[in-house]
């Protein structure tokens, strides 16, 4: 017997359902391991402490090839998720080898040997934690109709930063803050530090849980194709969608310019302001207590203006306090200007996914993804690497952060003018 359709139309336009939340809270559990692995705890500590001598290049050749390995990747294994109907198995393998990676940087003791190992677990960190991200965002489609996808996208966003918050303050109070530390740790060779990769592995696989357990309408493709050929036909999808391919370019410079900034947003606070791990982790709290205020504010908003209008607006205002942060020598100015730079990358990021869950067909939507993520990676070892040469040539760091502000300006340009939705 069918439902009413009153009931039906309230059911669909009801934000908060058990599936739906079980989707945002993957963004909770998914946002700890890039705060407190990629950008805040420990990239700091391998640039500072276990390689400080030109530590800051070789974390960026790492991150450029982990970031061009998921580019290059991410089309093909979407592409497959879509013809077996395994988005969600895939996001469960991808999340638990990532959470396995980060995990094993326990042992990466404070010692140049150890770099190797630092490096390659790190790499592997990132690489299955951006795929997990890629087969997460393809469910968002499956979750509502274009109506209330920027508020469910905007939501879960904005979640993500508040479990990141909380995760900042548990790693503060239990792993930096005390003096001795707890659990007979041992700082000198930097156990707290370490100790916080195994909590955000933890924390990972646990808050996992509820999306792992929900289930979703997948099938395989009835017709199955040779792969390369239905693999070229999803390439062609890509090109017969209006403003698809010129949306995809425009975001391939603006999240250059965010992934350097998350990759070296910590890096350059304690080189150029003096920073301490435990400034760093307090700083990293407000910033994302702004993020996530902006993109729960952002969600409706993308709703009603598009997604086009918020992102473009997004970095206007990126790039202005960008520059503010680049110039300044005030260390309270370089505070005020990054918090409020906050406000502006949650919206930024949400509205991106809600532009192509609108056009995404059913039957393609791993695909289009994957090549989502592809215009996110496939060019994002450009950032990092030009930070990374600029600092070792020049040796300043404020210099490498000219490569974020020139990226947002191109990808301002490269944006299409027609909202999609």
């Amino acid at each position: 017997m069918s439902l009413p359709y009153k009931c039906m139309r309230s059911s669909q336009h009801r934000i908060f359902t058990p599936q739906r939340c079980s989707w945002m809270l993957y963004d909770w559990a998914s946002s700890v391991l890039p705060t407190l692995h990629t950008t805040f705890v420990f990239a700091v500590y391998f640039t500072t402490t276990i390689l400080p001598e030109n530590g800051t290049f070789y974390w960026a050749m790492m991150t450029g090839a982990a970031a061009l390995a998921t580019g290059l990747l991410a089309p093909i294994l979407g592409h497959l998720a879509d013809i077996k109907g395994q988005i969600k198995s895939g996001l469960i393998i991808a999340t638990l080898t990532a959470a396995l990676a980060v995990m094993g940087l326990w042992f990466a003791v404070p010692d140049p040997q150890f770099a190797m190992l630092a490096l390659g677990l790190s790499g592997l960190g990132i690489f299955f934690s951006e795929l997990g991200f890629m087969f997460y965002n393809a469910l968002l489609p499956r979750l509502a109709d274009a109506s209330i996808t920027g508020r469910i996208s905007g939501y879960g966003w904005g979640l993500g930063y508040i479990g990141a918050i909380l995760a900042l303050i548990l790693v503060l109070a239990i792993f930096i803050l005390p003096d001795p530390p707890l659990f007979g740790l041992s700082k000198q060779s930097a156990e707290p530090v370490r100790a916080t990769m195994i909590f955000a592995g933890l924390w990972l696989i646990i808050f996992s849980l509820p999306l792992m357990r929900t289930s979703f309408d997948e099938a395989p493709k009835k017709k199955m194709q040779a792969f390369i050929p239905s693999l070229l036909q999803s390439g062609k999808l890509v090109l017969s969608i209006p403003n698809m391919m010129r949306f995809l370019m425009a975001r391939m410079a603006y999240n250059d310019g965010l992934i350097t900034l998350f990759a070296f947003g910590g890096i350059y606070a304690a080189k150029v302001f003096g920073f301490t791990q435990q400034d760093i982790l307090i700083f990293a709290i407000g910033l994302n207590i702004t993020a996530g205020i902006g993109a729960i504010i952002g969600g409706p908003l993308t709703d009603k203006w598009g997604s086009i209008c918020i992102i473009r607006a997004s970095l206007i205002c990126l790039f202005s306090l960008g520059l503010i942060c680049l110039i300044t020598h005030s260390l309270y100015i370089f505070w005020a200007a990054s918090l409020c730079l906050g406000f502006f990358i949650g919206p930024c990021q949400a509205a991106g996914r809600v532009w192509v869950s609108h056009l995404a067909p059913p039957e393609n939507r791993a695909s289009l993804f994957g090549f989502l993520a592809l215009s996110g990676k496939l060019t994002s070892f450009v950032g990092p690497v030009l930070y990374g040469w600029i600092i070792y040539v020049t040796g300043l760091e404020r210099a490498g952060m000219l490569v974020v502000l020139a990226l947002f300006v191109l990808g301002f340009i490269l944006l299409p003018k027609q909202r999609a939705n």
